[in-house]
């Protein structure tokens, strides 16, 4: 087998593996930061539509509301849980650059992303339906970086899918990272 075709067949079964890699996550990491410049990182639970955005639902109070607010930037990451990964150094993670858009009060997606939480959540959500403060984000992910180990580092497209899959990051055959 060449190069060229052991790299597509690596490519296209990290394709399928990214296929399946959300299906289990609940919750996605976030870091934005302040108009000065104060890094906040934090954790929420997310939907995600057919084009691969994701909708997150949050307080106006936590400064990850402000943040998006002033510069419409968040860093996410979803990763596997610890207690299931093969090697601690080595977690599963999806992570990637995104916009941030605020909807309004009245946003008229606001139904249908509710559709997708209680879908998702079930009734552990639908109280947040009607709190005054809290507000949906859509999160718009640019180019990612999906990990799937040791040597095994892809290049994402935004809709994980243009783009296509391009080996970037560590080759544990080489001596370390590229």
């Amino acid at each position: 087998m060449s190069k060229e075709e052991k790299n597509a067949k690596l490519e296209k079964e990290a394709l399928e593996q990214l296929d399946t890699f959300f299906d289990d996550k609940l919750s996605m990491m976030m870091a934005t930061v302040s108009e000065e410049g104060e890094p906040f990182c934090s954790y929420t639970p997310y939907v995600e539509d057919e084009d691969h955005n994701y909708y997150i639902y949050i307080s106006g109070s936590v400064p990850h509301s402000a943040n998006m607010s002033a510069n419409g930037k968040v860093s996410i990451m979803m990763i596997e849980d610890e207690s299931k990964c093969e090697h601690i150094y080595a977690r599963k993670r999806f992570y990637a650059q995104a916009t941030a858009e605020a909807f309004s009060p009245n946003d008229e997606r606001t139904e249908a992303i509710n559709e997708l939480f209680a879908k998702k959540f079930d009734s552990k959500v639908k109280y947040f339906f009607k709190m005054p403060d809290f507000r949906i984000y859509k999160i718009t992910p640019k180019d990612g970086n999906l990990v799937l180990g040791f040597g095994a580092a892809y290049k994402v497209g935004g809709d994980r899918k243009s783009m296509g899959l391009k080996s970037v990051g560590h080759n544990a055959n080489n001596g370390g990272h590229k």
